[in-house]
């Protein structure tokens, strides 16, 4: 019975339309090579450029990768890479003496294949100098004390920040 079906034109397109999907399946590509970036892998970081109290929160901060980071013994993301940070927030400085201050997170880093890592650290903020003191007694002493500005937030390029993988990333070599 099984020659019968074979010998039919049915039969011989049915074997060969089996034939072919096992070959080509057989055939598939093989998976390309990645390596797993894991999450709490430290990436030390500097800022590229200053950044001060006068600038809005949400803006976007340059920082240079200090090292080659590596998952697997390979190079994943290599010293010298930009990392991105965001301007938390921001306030200038005041009249009365009142300071500013800045605060910047680290946000994400690009690795070799061009994946996005998110990277999770403590935010930086810096405060400029509190003059409210100084500008109350020369208020009280000449009126005009109230003029006074505090000190701006900044943050010099070349600050370093610590920041770690946020999360298991897989990376494709």
């Amino acid at each position: 019975m099984f020659t019968k079906i074979v010998n039919s034109k049915r039969g011989k397109f049915t074997a060969l339309l089996l034939a072919s999907v096992m070959l080509f399946s057989s055939f598939t590509a093989p998976a390309g090579n990645t390596v797993v970036l894991k999450a709490g892998t430290m990436v030390g970081l500097e800022l590229i450029n200053e950044v001060t109290s006068d600038m809005k929160a949400g803006q976007t901060v340059d920082f240079r990768v200090t090292n080659d980071v590596k998952a697997d013994g390979v190079v994943v993301i290599p010293a010298g890479s930009v990392a991105k940070g965001q301007i938390i927030s921001a306030s200038k400085n005041q009249l009365l003496g009142i300071q500013g201050d800045v605060t910047v997170q680290v946000k994400s880093v690009n690795a070799i294949d061009g994946t996005k890592v998110a990277l999770s650290s403590s935010s930086f903020t810096s405060e400029g100098n509190n003059k409210i003191v100084t500008a109350i007694v020369l208020t009280v002493l000449c009126f005009f004390g109230f003029l006074l500005k505090g000190g701006d937030g900044v943050i010099l390029p070349g600050t370093t920040f610590d920041a770690t993988v946020a999360y298991n990333t897989d990376i494709a070599l």
